[in-house]
C-alpha cells in the first residue's frame, strides 16, 4: 500500500479524475499519475454515459466522496479520494479495488 508521506495524494499516483457532467450525467474518466493505467478497461481516458456505468468500486468511492462538503480546500479521504467541486473527483485506486492490477504493481 501507500508508504507514509506529507501529501494527501497516494504515494504510487493512482488517481482518477472523474467528471459527472451535471445536465446529462455523462461521466469524464481519466487516470493520471506516474503508473497510468491503460492495461485493462479504458485507455487512459474514457468517457461512460453516466457514473452508474463506472465499475463498482469507483461508483462506491463516489458515492462516499459526495458526501463531503465543497468548502475549500477540500480534504482527502485515505483510501478513496478527494473531492474537487460539485462534479469533479479523485478517486484512488488501490490494488483491492481492482485485484488484477495487483501483478503489475507488486
Amino acid at each position: 500500500m501507500s508508504e507514509p508521506h506529507d501529501s494527501d495524494l497516494p504515494y504510487d499516483d493512482s488517481i482518477y479524475r472523474i467528471y459527472i457532467n451535471p445536465h446529462t450525467n455523462v461521466t469524464e474518466l481519466s487516470c493520471i499519475g506516474i503508473e497510468v493505467d491503460r492495461t485493462h478497461w479504458h485507455p487512459g481516458k474514457a468517457e461512460y454515459p453516466s457514473a452508474d456505468d463506472l465499475p463498482m468500486w469507483m461508483q462506491e468511492k463516489i458515492a462516499l466522496l459526495m458526501m463531503t462538503p465543497l468548502d475549500k480546500p477540500t480534504v482527502a479521504i485515505e483510501g478513496v479520494g478527494k473531492r474537487i467541486d460539485a462534479n469533479v473527483y479523485w478517486v484512488f485506486r488501490d490494488p483491492v479495488d481492482v485485484p488484477w492490477l495487483a501483478d503489475y504493481i507488486t
